[in-house]
Order: structure tokens, then sequence, then C-alpha cells
């Protein structure tokens, strides 16, 4: 038996069985392309011109004007943007859209909008089950991702035609006039798995670090790390409530002076513990790991503990970080996000030609005896 014949019907199986998860991640993952760059058009509404003579409010002073309706404790972080018009972003169990130049609340975003996107990752991750279903769903959901990795791999080998030469490969390579819808599938089925093969192997890879602990910490081992312990932390710290002599404002003003390009900076609000405030400071679009940096900052003083720009971070730290977004693209911008969404699309009519295919070749004729 040729490997031909070997691959051929676990790569049959594989689709057959996957077809129906594998088409709902498909379609969910094209709906979630520009989720980021959507829901930044809808944060737009909140932008207003500001007069030149206009003098920004202190952080400190939006924060205490509005801790009766924001719920101070439940802080989670601050953002800014780098552009007078955008507000100040306060997230706790809502995101507050806040004029700095007022200090008033204009409103919690796209709250709708962001519950659409949310709905679609709950049904790309785990078809939308909660509870403990959601641990199944997920199983089925990872397993179907596998069989879709071998699905595009065994697909690769089985796409070399018999006879090597260039008329069978530019048969299989370009779409071409076809016969029959039989004829039509096939060419379609070839070209469009041929063509994305390699964007799919890094999209569905990718994904398999979220869904197993072994793919996550052979990501570390691979890059000669140990993979960390979830739970653990090295910077122990006492307990004792930190006093802070250090206003947020100017943490954000000495964060800003760390680079000359950034587009946001967002704090996480520190507990009454932490000695030091974590600003993540962005270059990009926000999903772009590699222009990311990570900057610690004293409370007792205001100065810099910690300086951790991307090239800064441990081997598997970097590749872990940017597994997340080329998942979706992100890392690659607006160009990546489009080239993921086109073969998750693409992934839909193959799963849909590969199906009709095994019908016709399968079922139908057995269909036709039985009602001879």
């Amino acid at each position: 038996m040729t490997l031909h014949k070997i691959l051929y019907w676990p790569h049959l199986l594989c689709g057959v069985l996957a077809a129906v998860l594998i088409i709902i991640m498909s379609v969910t993952g094209v709906l979630l392309t520009y989720e980021r760059q959507i829901i930044s058009w809808a944060e737009n509404k909140y932008d207003r011109p500001v007069q030149t003579n206009e003098i920004p409010i202190q952080i400190d002073d939006i924060l205490n004007m509005n801790r009766e309706s924001i719920n101070g404790a439940a802080i989670r972080s601050i953002k800014i943007s780098n552009d007078i018009d955008a507000p100040l972003v306060v997230s706790s169990k809502e995101n507050y859209y806040i004029n700095r130049y007022s200090g008033n609340i204009l409103g919690n975003g796209p709250v709708r909008l962001k519950a659409f996107f949310s709905e679609l990752r709950s049904m790309h991750r785990w078809l939308s089950m909660e509870g403990e279903n959601r641990a199944v769903a997920r199983m089925f959901t990872g397993a179907a991702n596998l069989m879709f990795l071998f699905i595009v791999l065994s697909g690769m080998y089985l796409w070399i035609p018999k006879t090597l030469n260039w008329r069978n490969i530019k048969n299989i390579l370009f779409f071409r006039k076809t016969k029959s819808s039989r004829a039509r599938d096939i060419n379609w089925h070839n070209v469009m798995g041929i063509w994305s093969a390699i964007p799919l192997v890094v999209i569905i890879s990718t994904a398999s670090v979220f869904y197993y602990s072994w793919a996550n910490n052979l990501v570390y081992t691979l890059a000669g790390e140990n993979p960390p312990v979830r739970g653990s932390s090295n910077n122990i710290q006492s307990q004792t409530t930190v006093i802070q002599n250090v206003s947020f404002e100017s943490m954000f003003q000495n964060a800003t002076r760390q680079l000359d390009n950034w587009t946001t900076i967002t704090m996480s609000y520190p507990k009454d513990t932490d000695k030091d405030v974590r600003f993540s400071i962005d270059t990009g679009n926000g999903g772009e790991p590699q222009k990311k940096a990570d900057l610690y900052l004293s409370r007792d003083d205001g100065k810099i503990t910690k300086w951790e720009p991307f090239q800064d971070y441990s081997a598997g730290r970097r590749a872990r970080s940017l597994i997340r977004f080329l998942h979706t693209g992100e890392a690659l911008g607006v160009f990546g996000q489009t080239i993921a969404g086109i073969v998750s699309f693409v992934a839909i009519i193959m799963v849909w030609t590969g199906l009709a295919l095994a019908y016709r070749k399968y079922i139908r004729p057995s269909l036709k005896k039985r009602t001879a």
C-alpha cells in the first residue's frame, strides 16, 4: 500500500468527523477578522476636538471626581492614548470613557458590539457553552483543531500529482474551467488547499497552544526554558499596605517619556500591597506584541524599577506572546489579519467541497443501488 493511500483514508475520515466544528470555527474566525479595527472605529464617537488653550485634568483628580460612579476598589486598568481628542478609559466591571478636560464620563463604549464579538469568541473556542459543559466543548473543538491540522498536512502530500510534470501541477495549482460540478469541486479543493496550506498550518498549530498544556509547554521547551508554573510568582511581596507617595499623573508622564512613538499606555491598577505599578507601553495597534514594552515604577518615589521591552523578554516568553497574535494574524498587522480572514473563509469552501466529493463517490452510488 502506497503512502498516498495510507494518508487518504485518515484524511477523509477526519474531514467527515470534524467538518461541522471546523466550519463553525472558520465562520466565527472570519467574523472576528477585523474585531480590533471595528471596535476602535466604534470608540471614535467619544473623540472630540479640543481647544488649544484647554489643559487636561490630572488623572488622580479624574478618578476622585468619578470614584463613586467607577467604584474605585474594582478598577483594573487605566488607558490613555497619544491623541488629545481621545478620552481616558478606565476599566472596571465596565469600561468608562472619560473626557480628560472636563472629567465627565462620556459613556461605557460600544458595549453591544463588544458583547457580540465576545459571543463570537465563545462560539469559536467552546461552542458558547458555560460551566462544566465548557470543558467538554473545549475537548471537542481542540480535537477538531488537531484533526484539521492533520487534514492540511496530509493534504499537502495528497495534492502532489502522481506524475510530476508542469501540466499536471498547473491543472491543480490554478483555477480552470470544468465541465462538471465534481470536476469543479476537485479543482477548488486542490487550488484553495495548496495556496492556503502554510497560513492554515500557522493558524491551526498556534491554536493548539490554547487548547493543550503540552503544546504550551512545548513552546518553552523548544526555546530552551522551563515552562512557567501557573499561579506562581517570583516577586513575593510583604502583605503590608504600601503608601503611595507619587501620583498616577506623574507616573503616566514618566511613562510617556520612555518612547516617543507610543500610541497607548495602559496602567494596571495596583493593589494595596503592590510596591510597583506596571505600565504597558504600546507603539502599535494593540495586536502587535513586538511593539510593546513593560515599565515598572516605584510607588514610593516614582523611579523606574524595571524596563522590559519585547526584545528583552526571554525566548520562550517572546514566542508565547507572538503565538497569541499569530493565530489571528494581528502580529503582522492588517495584512496578517486579512490573510487569516481569507484562509478561514477558504477553509469553509475546502470542507464543503471535500464533503461533496465524498458524498458523490461513496454515498450517492450506494443510494442509487438501494433505489434500484
